[in-house]
């Protein structure tokens, strides 16, 4: 009977998708401490209702779900998070945060791991979302406003993009698509600058750490 208690004792538990169980903490809480700080939402106050995950209109495409998002920052799961599809399949729909109990802002959240991301040098899960991400910052970054001839412009003009679309056919579809939106006034060829651009570098700079 003892055999039999050390064998279910050092059995390994799985979780999160077949990843071993951890304790809370035994990573440090420097990432917890820096997500909470830069994202100024309280990402201890989860109590892993799901009520985020069951309203996400996307949740079946993630690998990681968003109630097990913030479980991972608890956890200290950086790696896993910026390697995951889940940030760059989130639509930032806000639905997460809106159906959050405690106010806890996931999609926020989300969108910070976006970021963080696309400026770490781990190779995202989703390269195509993450290239368009790239592009869609640095138009508002030119320009503090997003125009989307220019955007689609830029995003196609970055390597393997152009190549890729002309393999799928989107190319064809996404022309006859500009087409029809030009014919009925709703695409502007021509970008204009925000008034409040000079603001809005200044944000996107310290958002980076550029600037205090």
């Amino acid at each position: 009977m003892a055999q039999n208690n050390n064998s279910i004792k050092n059995r390994p538990v799985k979780q999160f998708g077949g990843s071993t169980r951890k304790t809370i903490g035994e990573n440090g809480n420097h990432f917890l401490k820096q997500m909470i700080g830069e994202t100024r939402t309280d990402i201890s106050a989860c109590y892993q209702c799901e009520r985020c995950t069951n309203a996400c209109p996307v949740s079946h495409f993630m690998d990681i779900k968003p109630h097990h998002v913030v479980r991972h920052i608890q956890l200290g799961w950086r790696t896993e998070l910026l390697k995951s599809t889940t940030i760059w399949v989130c639509l930032s729909c806000e639905m997460c945060s809106t159906y959050c109990p405690n106010d806890v802002d996931i999609a926020e959240v989300n969108n910070h791991l976006r970021n963080l991301a696309a400026h770490s040098s781990i190779h995202p899960k989703e390269s195509a979302l993450a290239v368009f991400h790239q592009t869609f910052m640095e138009q508002l970054q030119k320009y503090g406003r997003i125009n989307e001839f220019r955007l689609i412009n830029a995003y196609n003009l970055k390597p393997g993009i152009l190549k890729n679309k002309i393999k799928t056919g989107t190319l064809k579809e996404e022309i006859q698509l500009g087409l029809s939106l030009f014919k009925k006034g709703k695409l502007k060829l021509i970008p204009r600058k925000s008034r409040a651009i000079k603001e809005i570098r200044d944000l996107y700079r310290h958002k980076r750490g550029d600037i205090v």
